[in-house]
């Protein structure tokens, strides 16, 4: 059974902050009109709110499903040989492009720190959006901590 954490603060909270700071991508899940469902592996960057960016193509097949339908599934994890190692995140929320100018410059300052290369795309990134992914339910499972550890937040 998994402890319900009411609030942002904690252990866990600060453990999960932590993981994120230490990987790059995430498996972003969404699904079109009909409900068919569609998976990609974007680059991410987060905020102490555990809300998730990532630049995509408007074009892209998984920005296509967001506008037609904002749900999504999101895993973040490692690659671990030993299931004492396992660490990994799972959510569910709604994704919607940043459309507030101060918003956007904040994150793009966290996502070039994060990901120098961007630097580089000036021209691919003129057309890519930034997305936000707004959690309402996170799964943190921690290995490290026992067989089966986890701990979930009901946000929003």
């Amino acid at each position: 059974m998994a402890e319900v954490a009411p609030l942002l603060t904690g252990e866990a909270w600060e453990a999960v902050l932590d993981f994120l700071s230490h990987r790059s991508t995430m498996t972003l899940a969404t699904a079109d009109e009909s409900g068919c469902p569609y998976a990609a592996s974007v680059y991410f960057v987060h905020d102490e709110g555990l809300r998730l960016y990532f630049l995509s193509s408007p074009e892209s097949r998984h920005a296509r499903h967001l506008t037609a339908r904002s749900e999504v599934a999101v895993t973040i994890h490692g690659e671990p040989w030993d299931w004492r190692t396992i660490q990994g995140l799972q959510l569910t929320g709604t994704a919607n492009p940043v459309e507030d100018p101060e918003e956007w410059e904040r994150v793009m300052i966290r996502y070039r720190e994060k990901f120098p290369f961007v630097r580089e795309l000036p021209q691919a990134l003129a057309h890519a959006f930034l997305y936000r992914v707004t959690p309402n339910w996170v799964r943190w499972i921690d290995n490290t901590k026992g067989f089966g550890y986890r701990v979930e937040w009901r946000l929003g």
